[in-house]
């Protein structure tokens, strides 16, 4: 068996749920995320491996519509969301899988890290610009993943606004703020996704308290280990 292989064999999926908080919470979907067997947790040497060339991207991303094939066959039902790398979209391969996928973007849409990555510096915020609109043109719907964090700010958010379906926050980066400062500003965020018809998912969300503090302001899509941690669907 060959070193790329062998990685591969330790990589599998959990899933955690997208919880919509109303007087019942239900599960609106579920984001995948990647996870070794070795470290059980994100591989995130080896990932970064993986997407840096194209041909072991060609890989990864086959190892991933060979699992989401599975996800989609027991689950069909099911909405998920996959993150991409901005790396993975400079890569062919990454293009030819959500080809394959196609037919899956009912269930299927994609969240966007906010992982920096190194485009020519005249044309980078172009090209940028270019794949999320080549996304949207093939029917993915996009998520921005934590906002506020890397390349994900404010900026890509007004220049994409049209392109984009949801918006991510992750409460983690304001743990050392006054909480009248971090609701104020995730309210800022929320107006905004509200007037250009956004979905907004609160990430990070570890207590009942928080998480009815959020319901009450109109947070209600929710994500979070109080909601429940990543988990392999049966």
């Amino acid at each position: 068996m060959d070193k790329m292989q062998e990685l591969l064999d330790d990589l599998y999926l959990v899933c955690q749920p997208i919880v919509l908080c109303s007087q019942t919470n239900s599960i609106d979907g579920y984001e995948i995320l990647l996870r070794s067997k070795k470290l059980c947790a994100f591989p995130e040497k080896m990932f970064l491996w993986f997407i840096e060339k194209e041909e072991r991207n060609a890989k990864l991303m086959a190892y991933y519509f060979r699992e989401l094939t599975k996800l989609i066959d027991s689950h069909c039902n099911t909405k998920l969301s996959l993150n991409l790398h901005p790396k993975q979209l400079q890569h062919p391969s990454t293009w030819g899988f959500l080809d394959n996928i196609s037919s899956m973007k009912g269930n299927v849409s994609i969240e966007l890290t906010e992982h920096y990555c190194e485009f020519d510096p005249i044309e980078g915020a172009n090209h940028l610009q270019n794949y999320i609109s080549n996304l949207k043109d093939k029917g993915f719907s996009l998520a921005i993943d934590d906002i506020g964090s890397g390349q994900n700010n404010f900026e890509l958010i007004s220049k994409n606004i049209q392109n984009i379906h949801t918006i991510k926050i992750s409460l983690l980066n304001f743990k050392n703020l006054n909480e009248d400062i971090m609701f104020n500003f995730l309210t800022s965020w929320h107006n905004l996704s509200n007037h250009y018809h956004l979905k907004m998912i609160v990430e990070g969300v570890e207590s009942e308290c928080t998480s009815n503090k959020l319901k009450k302001l109109g947070m209600v899509y929710q994500q979070g280990y109080y909601h429940g941690k990543g988990q392999v669907l049966s």
